[in-house]
């Protein structure tokens, strides 16, 4: 009978001591921001103080991003507690601008674009035409980069064919209202229309080889793509004379300056001056304020030019 006592007594003991131990045998297990932190201090030597601000300072990351964006915060941590590294006293976190970055577009998303993937890139330049902010249409601004983009002259297949179709939206989101009527209307030609609005016009053959090859001449280009040859039998005029309409042929020196200004002008300000300066008419006053303000070192360029 003791000895049953006895074993009975061992096992309520057993039982007691492990129970205690269960409730008050160990710490808990740390937890991700935990973890972080504790690395991210053992490495900058922060106070205890430091410490907890961290700590909270992630778990409150964690509450904001629980909703919609859990995944890649989660992804952000363990990046942060498995490849970032103690180098020379500092936690080198840099190795995670990736997964920073992630999180944060998802937190912070950009505001919608009403042109999106309308096969031309809104995003700002020089890769988009500015009209939607940066990351709100990754679809259409996934195109190669055009290094020649934002020159004056469209270089997409429409134009010079030097670059992707959708990589050069400033050049080429300017468009040529008699474009393939027979007529050259880019600069050197008619020069109502921007360089490279006008490309099946304003090619030709067998250019600046010494003979005319308009419809005056041979006849074997269109009118206005030979102005070199062409252009012998009265003076060319400036860029200070020259006007969206003018039938004058403008002299090749002052091309470029013509063609900085008019891109300005009926692209830039297009919204007000298309209709009626970048048609050949006079300049409303919304256009003139718009070029006073937007366009005033290639208008002073071009003035000067006489």
């Amino acid at each position: 009978m003791t000895h049953k006592r006895l074993a009975k007594g061992l096992t309520l003991l057993f039982f007691a001591a492990a129970t205690s131990f269960a409730a008050c045998g160990g710490e808990d297990p740390l937890t991700t921001e935990q973890k972080y932190c504790n690395q991210r201090c053992d490495c900058n030597g922060c106070t205890d103080s430091e410490r907890a601000t961290c700590v909270d300072d992630k778990i409150n990351l964690k509450d904001e991003s629980e909703s919609d964006c859990g995944e890649e915060y989660s992804t952000l941590l363990r990046c942060l507690t498995n490849d970032a590294a103690c180098a020379d006293g500092d936690y080198d976190e840099s190795m995670c601008f990736a997964e920073e970055s992630d999180l944060n577009s998802c937190l912070n998303p950009p505001p919608a674009c009403n042109l999106v993937n309308n096969g031309v890139c809104n995003e700002p330049p020089p890769k988009g035409d500015g009209l939607c902010v940066a990351g709100s249409d990754t679809m259409d601004c996934s195109v190669p980069t055009c290094p020649s983009a934002g020159d004056g002259i469209c270089d997409e297949p429409e134009g010079t064919g030097l670059c992707a179709e959708g990589s050069d939206p400033l050049d080429c989101g300017l468009s040529c209202p008699t474009e393939n009527n027979g007529v050259c209307d880019e600069p050197g030609g008619t020069g109502t229309c921007a360089a490279g609005t006008d490309p099946t016009d304003c090619y030709c053959a067998y250019t600046s080889d010494g003979y005319c090859d308009e419809p005056e001449g041979s006849g074997l280009c269109p009118e206005g793509s030979d102005s070199v040859d062409c252009g012998g039998g009265g003076a060319c005029v400036r860029c200070a004379e020259y006007y969206p309409g003018s039938s004058a042929t403008l002299c090749p020196e002052s091309q470029s300056l013509w063609n900085a200004f008019n891109t300005c002008a009926c692209g830039t300000c297009a919204a007000v001056c298309s209709a009626n300066f970048c048609a050949g008419g006079d300049g409303s006053t919304d256009c003139i304020n718009c070029i006073d303000t937007t366009c005033s070192s290639q208008l002073s360029a071009c003035s000067n030019d006489f």
